[in-house]
């Protein structure tokens, strides 16, 4: 089922220009950290990435490229991110200390063939940080808010970044990992280019002390390392179970008050 609400669009250029008298930093930051609570979903514009370089995604020969401009990007999202919470800028950074697992991911979802082959990707959440999301003009992505799907109208000028299980976790349900999917074109093939900003494998993942004891609330969430959750999810993929509610989300960890 549809619905008609917004995902957020957030000029970050205020954190790009070196004039900033820091009235745009804060209110951009303000519009990310509502964005974090109530979607798990946001989209970004002036991100610093020229726009004639993700119109090459396509061609092969620009791949180390791109990844060298995700990664400045998601530096820094993630500095962001952390004053969103409340944190220092550099908490994440230095929690996080590892760019190892970090990766670019090309997505090419074929058009439907039959009315029962309409879901590219089927839903789920990103396991790591964040993802940073650069789709072409062909519409396909939802994300799931209130038990509606909504559409993320493509554009050539925005990025898309969603949250992830980890900082889902850290922030003791403060932010959202949001539910997302992929439907597959009807007429022409559709083409994303996905950036994981991740966590190394031997992470101690857990909610941190600043959403837990030092405001008087219980975890949400048992610890766990990284590399046991990443693959229990690869497990997801390989060897799906016979029913769709034994599959592994953040929730495996879940602890019930």
């Amino acid at each position: 089922m549809m619905a008609s609400f917004d995902i957020p669009t957030i000029d970050v250029s205020p954190f790009f220009r070196s004039d900033e008298n820091g009235e745009g930093k804060t209110k951009a930051i303000e519009q990310i950290r509502e964005a974090c609570v109530n979607f798990g979903f946001f989209q970004i514009v002036n991100h610093g990435i020229p726009f004639e370089l993700l119109s090459q995604t396509m061609d092969m020969q620009v791949l180390e490229e791109m990844i060298s401009e995700f990664t400045k990007l998601g530096v820094v999202l993630e500095g962001i991110i952390s004053e969103c919470l409340g944190l220092p800028p550099d908490f994440l950074p230095n929690y996080r200390n590892d760019r190892s697992r970090d990766s670019l991911l090309g997505l090419h979802y074929l058009p439907v063939v039959t009315q029962d082959d309409n879901i590219g990707k089927p839903p789920h959440e990103d396991p790591g940080f964040f993802t940073i999301l650069y789709q072409d003009e062909v519409k396909g992505l939802e994300v799931l808010k209130d038990d509606h799907w909504i559409p993320i109208a493509p554009s050539k000028h925005k990025l898309i970044v969603n949250i992830g299980d980890v900082i889902q976790v850290l922030s003791n349900n403060k932010f959202k990992s949001a539910t997302h999917r992929a439907v597959s074109p009807s007429e022409t093939d559709r083409y994303s280019y996905a950036f994981f900003y991740n966590v190394q494998g031997a992470k101690w993942v857990e909610p941190l002390p600043q959403f837990t004891e030092e405001i008087g609330e219980s975890p949400k969430y048992r610890g766990f390392l990284f590399e046991e959750y990443h693959q229990l999810r690869i497990k997801n993929r390989s060897n799906p179970p016979d029913r769709p509610e034994d599959l592994i989300h953040i929730t495996h960890y879940s602890i019930s008050n």
